[in-house]
């Protein structure tokens, strides 16, 4: 387990302790209630400051770090509203669904099919356009960063790296889409298709069972998929579409 995760558990420990104390409030105040008084109605309340000031800390870093690891890897899921609403008291529930129950996180979305967009729930045409070039252009950007690939794999320790940098873009690039196509401009087709011929020509070399990140990245496959990636993102940046 990375420092991170050590510090963001330990976070959790002290959250659940504090909601349990929280609901046992009122049975520690008619149990001892002088007790109680002193630590909380007191005119010296060097006490109560001591034990609340840094817990408060602890509780918004918690919740900021659950805020923080939504928006990044999980920033579909129906999360969003009880994290922001009911905040510190549901992030346990939140960390506890995702980090250690391990649900599926629901980072992407596909265009919604006409049964769903029937039922009022689809998105709208811009969103769409916004999200697929945002998620072509993503896999691309993190197959041309080692850096990011290293810190993904940190931020999201069941994740299998090495694969998700195929899958994603597998699950992203669907040139025989009309909607797709009419996405991008024709040179950014051009170079999208480009990045996809190498990209599937490594994985025809490559084995299904792939090695670790941290051992990939090593590999002549990567170097040339990395390359590739770097010269795309150049490219496109350099026609005014910045990933």
């Amino acid at each position: 387990m990375k420092l991170l995760d050590k510090i963001v558990f330990a976070a959790f420990i002290v959250n659940l302790i504090f909601l349990i104390s929280v609901f046992l409030m009122p049975i520690f105040a008619l149990s001892f209630p002088e007790t109680f008084d002193s630590i909380f109605f007191s005119k010296d309340r060097t006490i109560f400051n001591l034990i609340v000031m840094p817990l408060n800390l602890i509780i918004l870093f918690f919740w900021g770090y659950c805020i923080w690891f939504l928006f990044k890897y999980d920033r579909y899921s129906k999360s969003l509203l009880p994290l922001f609403f009911f905040n510190v008291l549901y992030a346990p529930v939140y960390y506890y669904r995702v980090k250690i129950r391990k649900r599926p996180l629901r980072n992407k979305i596909n265009k919604p099919t006409e049964e769903i967009a029937s039922k009022g729930k689809s998105i709208s045409e811009e969103e769409f356009i916004d999200l697929t070039r945002n998620n072509v252009f993503g896999v691309i950007d993190l197959w041309a960063s080692k850096e990011s690939q290293l810190e993904y794999q940190r931020n999201v320790p069941i994740a299998q790296v090495s694969n998700e940098l195929f899958c994603q873009w597998e699950d992203y690039y669907f040139p025989a889409s009309d909607d797709f196509r009419q996405t991008f401009n024709s040179t950014e087709l051009k170079l999208l298709s480009e990045f996809d011929e190498t990209l599937n020509a490594i994985a025809d070399i490559t084995p299904k069972n792939l090695p670790l990140i941290d051992e990939f990245i090593e590999t002549e496959e990567w170097k040339t998929v990395n390359n590739k990636a770097i010269e795309i993102k150049n490219k496109l940046n350099t026609v005014g579409n910045k990933l």
